[in-house]
């Protein structure tokens, strides 16, 4: 194999165990973080919002999936007509920022939210929304 071909192979085989390093690293890191686990929103199932799913229980796993079950956005008249809620569920994944940022991702979309954890409470509310959502954490008392 010419110099260059092993040099190229070199790189190439470089980059791929950087990035398995850089996976196996945040799955560590999220391994012992208080996310992981199943969340279940407190109170009753919410309303459809015209514009965004309300979530209804969540489970974060250590390595960046988060199955989601939610209420589906209702539409404009949603709220108006008194719709009747729509549970779905869906696989997404997850990311967290500066310990109080977590980014869901949606396919090729993402909904960002702050949030904040507490005496097994988790404390989440959209990107630049005033109303959150408490959920508690399964098997906490």
């Amino acid at each position: 194999m010419p110099d260059r071909s092993k040099r190229a192979l070199i790189l190439i085989v470089s980059a791929a165990l950087v990035a398995c390093d850089s996976h196996d690293a945040k799955t560590a890191e999220r391994t012992v973080s208080p996310l992981i686990g199943t969340w279940t929103r407190d109170g009753d199932v919410p309303k459809p919002n015209p514009k965004d799913p309300e979530f209804t229980k969540l489970t974060f796993s250590p390595d960046g999936t988060l199955a989601a079950q939610y209420v589906a956005a209702g539409g404009a008249l949603a709220g108006v007509i008194g719709k009747a809620p729509k549970i779905e569920s869906e696989r997404d994944s997850y990311e967290t920022h500066s310990g109080s940022t977590l980014r869901i991702a949606e396919g090729s979309s993402y909904r960002e939210y702050t949030f904040t954890i507490s005496d097994g409470k988790l404390y989440l509310t959209p990107a630049g929304g005033s109303d959150g959502a408490t959920f508690s954490k399964a098997g906490a008392s």
